[in-house]
């Protein structure tokens, strides 16, 4: 995941213009966009419904 977060943080500095002193700006920028699409391929956990009891017949 490390490489990826290097990857995409240069990418975009370069697409910046290569900026000086912006590596943390970049780095940051770059694992927030990872982490987001790593948590949109995440399934919701499914409710559980409850079902109604049944009256006892007395």
């Amino acid at each position: 995941m490390e490489d990826q977060i290097r990857q995409r943080a240069y990418q975009l500095w370069e697409a910046d213009g290569c900026p000086e002193g912006q590596d943390q700006a970049y780095w940051f920028k770059a694992m927030a966009e990872i982490a987001s699409a790593a948590i949109a391929t995440i399934k919701p956990p499914r409710k559980r419904t409850v079902k109604p009891k049944a009256a006892k017949a007395a």
